[in-house]
């Protein structure tokens, strides 16, 4: 009885001081990511996109570069193993299917998940949003961000997202999906490079 009190006693002192140090983590993070954002003209970078399926063996991997310039400037260029390409300019968006180029609604839901998850990524806005419970893990040199969805209509297509910054740099450098029905997607960033992007013909 002893032993399983101390137990107990030495979860209920353990539990709140884990809680305190993820809000440590989080405020710190946040706050950060704030001010960074403020200085912060363009990203681009390399990614390299593993997905696996749960009715498939075997790993589906593509590969490109991803572009983003303030304000609402986004472009998503896979190169490998086949051209396709999505850009975000203002209000219109173009998405190349390998064979055409379609004009998309930047209104519709789809697209406008998208371009409220990238910019929320950027901005940290997406951490604070009433749509997700997020928790927060210093692990070395990052910080582990871990959102899970709140709405009912999201809850059925994504169980978890995990996303994962240099915490230094405060560059995402891993994210990993973890859709409901099992499948996975997982995105790591490589060479990317802040504030050079000058040339906004990467978007037309």
């Amino acid at each position: 009885m002893r032993k399983v009190f101390y137990l107990v006693l030495s979860l209920l002192l353990v539990s709140p001081i884990a809680v305190i140090g993820q809000q440590d983590v989080k405020s710190n993070f946040l706050s950060r990511l704030k001010v960074a954002n403020k200085g912060l003209t363009s990203i681009d970078s390399e990614f390299i996109q593993e997905k696996t399926m749960s009715i498939m063996t075997g790993v589906l991997t593509s590969s490109g570069k991803f572009y983003y310039k303030k304000p609402n400037l986004m472009k998503w260029d896979q190169l490998q193993p086949s051209p396709y390409y999505f850009i975000l300019n203002g209000n219109e968006v173009k998405r190349f299917d390998g064979k055409t180029v379609k004009v998309i609604s930047a209104n519709s839901p789809q697209v406008s998940y998208f371009k409220d998850f990238i910019m929320g990524t950027v901005d940290g806005s997406l951490f604070e949003s009433e749509q997700f419970e997020a928790s927060y893990v210093k692990v070395g040199g990052t910080i582990e961000v871990t959102l899970i969805p709140l709405k009912k209509s999201m809850k059925k297509r994504i169980k978890k997202m995990v996303l994962v910054f240099d915490n230094e740099k405060l560059i995402l450098l891993n994210l990993t999906m973890f859709e409901a029905g099992g499948d996975q997607t997982a995105i790591k960033f490589v060479n990317t490079n802040l504030n050079t992007i000058t040339d906004n013909s990467i978007f037309e």
